[in-house]
């Protein structure tokens, strides 16, 4: 079953990236010089590869970490000020950790345009090539924006019109300072990013994205900007294609075995994958490793008590044992292994077949369209974690509890992955009444500060400060 991997160094190797180490080296700080850097199909070829390899620096647990920090899935971090300050939601903008990872995300987006500035440059290029690099620079574009957008900004329906302000759109190269869009105008932009990326990417492309990359990231968009229509047809893309399937186990990040990380995984879309050949040690996961693995005093990031009471409401869940450890006065990830030697590496899911089945169960039940079909796919989930049969929804399940289905097993699913605090954000912004952790959705704190970076413009404008 095929999918789509980053091999960083396997490709880098493979492409003489890693002598040039003045690819590694482009970022907003300076332009590139096409007539210096940029005369061929390889040079265009490396700086994608760069692009991929920021990627690789900052989906390694760093963002995933800041967005679960602001839902109720983890407890208060151990002793890391900057950690405690986004769990307390008062990030101010000198906090190094969460300014790293916004200049990460900034880095892919900027060499993403020098790419898409630069293609047409390059003679020899066939215009199948072209196309497709343009097409893999507006997907890595597209996923570092919406990254961007769902932490730095309130959500879609937070008003009315969406013209509450959401983030800085970069589609060009530069340092030039510029102020923020509208949410709307944020996800008008990243929508046509990926449609473009999915338009023209390759149905299949060996170790990138390809076209069903695309459909899985707007399934992600659409579902969070409340196009519940939009999100099943997309689903439908990856899921009905036949070229991906539910893992018969629990073991999403393959951390289970010292060396499942070199068996591929049957439902990953998309995903970060550490490497290991050749003398050659690339471990692409140190973001989630570094704060749950257990120092010790005990682990940076574990999870609620809440979280673990959540769970424990069905005892007979397989999830419990296989990714709950209390420890040391902690409720301790088990996800990425229960030793050093299974946490080293593992695979990191940015796209998987799970989240798309509990999407579309979701939106099916949000517009009350195939039950049979959303009963399908959250049965497909409790099969696994419970045991074929023992927990399934009934037939005639209504779309009310459809909906509250499709919502537990996806909190359950996405533990550390980043995408609990977006369910709670979407759910507010529809009307329901949400509270996380005694403050409600939309408090000030809920989107992170900006960079002091981005002040220089004075027509920039931050979010409030002040915890909620």
């Amino acid at each position: 079953m095929k999918k789509v991997k980053i091999f960083f160094l396997a490709l880098a190797i493979g492409t003489g990236f890693t002598g040039c180490k003045k690819w590694l080296d482009i970022g907003p700080e300076g332009a590139i010089l096409a007539e210096d850097a940029i005369n061929t199909p390889e040079d265009l070829q490396k700086l994608l590869n760069s692009c991929y390899d920021v990627l690789g620096n900052v989906y390694d647990g760093n963002v995933q970490n800041m967005a679960e920090l602001l839902s109720d899935n983890l407890a208060r971090p151990l002793n890391n000020l900057d950690l405690t300050s986004v769990y307390d939601r008062e990030v101010t903008f000198f906090n190094s950790t969460t300014n790293a990872v916004y200049a990460d995300l900034y880095r892919a987006i900027y060499r993403s345009n020098e790419l898409i500035r630069n293609v047409e440059l390059v003679e020899n290029l066939s215009a199948e090539e072209s196309t497709r690099i343009q097409a893999e620079a507006r997907f890595i574009r597209a996923l570092c924006h919406y990254w961007v957008l769902k932490l730095w900004a309130q959500p879609w329906g937070a008003t009315a019109d969406n013209s509450h302000l959401g983030i800085v759109i970069r589609d060009e190269a530069g340092p030039f300072p510029k102020p923020r869009s509208s949410v709307k105008e944020s996800y008008e932009f990243i929508i046509a990013d990926i449609q473009f990326a999915f338009d023209n990417l390759p149905s299949t492309n060996p170790g990138y994205a390809d076209r069903l990359s695309a459909a899985g990231l707007m399934a992600q968009v659409l579902f969070q900007k409340m196009d519940y229509n939009g999100a099943i047809t997309f689903a439908n893309e990856v899921i009905n294609s036949g070229r991906y399937s539910l893992r018969p186990d629990l073991d999403a990040f393959q951390a289970f075995t010292a060396d499942g990380y070199l068996t591929p995984n049957p439902e990953s879309v998309f995903e970060i994958s550490s490497f290991v050949g050749n003398g050659i040690i690339d471990a692409r996961n140190e973001g989630f490793r570094n704060n749950y693995w257990p120092g010790a005093s005990g682990s940076q990031l574990s999870y609620s008590l809440e979280l673990n009471n959540f769970f424990n409401l069905s005892p007979q869940d397989g999830r419990i044992a296989a990714w709950l450890n209390e420890a040391d006065g902690q409720i301790q990830n088990k996800r990425f292994g229960s030793n050093a030697n299974e946490s080293f590496f593992f695979s990191i899911p940015i796209i998987r077949l799970t989240h798309l089945h509990l999407i579309r169960a979701e939106a099916i039940g949000m517009v009350n369209g195939d039950l049979n079909t959303a009963i399908e796919d959250i049965n497909a989930i409790r099969d696994r974690a419970y045991g074929e049969g023992l927990n399934d929804m009934p037939a005639g399940a209504t779309a009310q509890q459809i909906i509250a289905a499709a919502r537990e097993e996806f909190r359950k699913e996405t533990i550390s992955e980043g995408y609990r605090i977006d369910q709670i954000k979407r759910i507010g912004a529809s009307g329901e009444n949400i509270v996380v952790r005694g403050a409600p959705w939309n408090c000030p704190g809920m989107a992170i500060q900006f960079p002091n970076s981005e002040f220089t413009g004075a027509d920039f404008v931050g979010n409030p400060e002040g915890g909620c």
